[in-house]
């Protein structure tokens, strides 16, 4: 009688932690969404990482400094509104378009930003870019990885 009320007594915790846990648990919508309409707002930018690669040999990996002048985000708009602000007073604006599953392209009267999406959820973006002809750096291969957040 003793083993059935202890086995009965620990059924029963077991039962209320497993649904106290499991209703606390927020689902994760954002895959239930287009990546077009989940990149829509504004992010504020969290990180940009730099890459070197000379003659493709790992040579460096940077975090560059952000300075708040006065905010650094990258928006999108709808259907096509783009605008950039990374450690500047000016802001970047043109249009942007997605290409294929995971190209994002974002086209300014200055810069052509030219990314592949690694992330995208209601929270958290994240892009990379290559180059072979940045000035700040001649003759290296750059990736630049960088994270965008709500």
């Amino acid at each position: 009688m003793k083993n059935l009320i202890t086995t009965s007594v620990l059924f029963v915790a077991i039962v209320i932690t497993s649904y106290s846990l499991s209703s606390c648990a927020k689902t994760d919508t954002s895959m239930d969404k287009p990546k077009e309409e989940q990149a829509i707002g504004q992010w504020s930018i969290n990180r940009i990482q730099l890459r070197l690669y000379y003659n493709n040999v790992f040579a460096k990996d940077t975090i560059l400094q952000a300075k708040s002048l006065p905010k650094n985000f990258v928006q999108f708009d709808s259907p096509s509104g783009f605008q950039y602000c990374f450690s500047s007073t000016t802001i970047d604006a043109g249009t942007y378009q997605w290409k294929g599953a995971d190209s994002l392209i974002a086209t300014t009267p200055s810069k052509i930003y030219r990314w592949k999406m690694l992330t995208l959820t209601d929270v958290l973006f994240t892009v990379m870019s290559t180059s072979t002809n940045d000035p700040a750096f001649p003759g290296a291969k750059v990736e630049t990885y960088q994270t965008f957040v709500r």
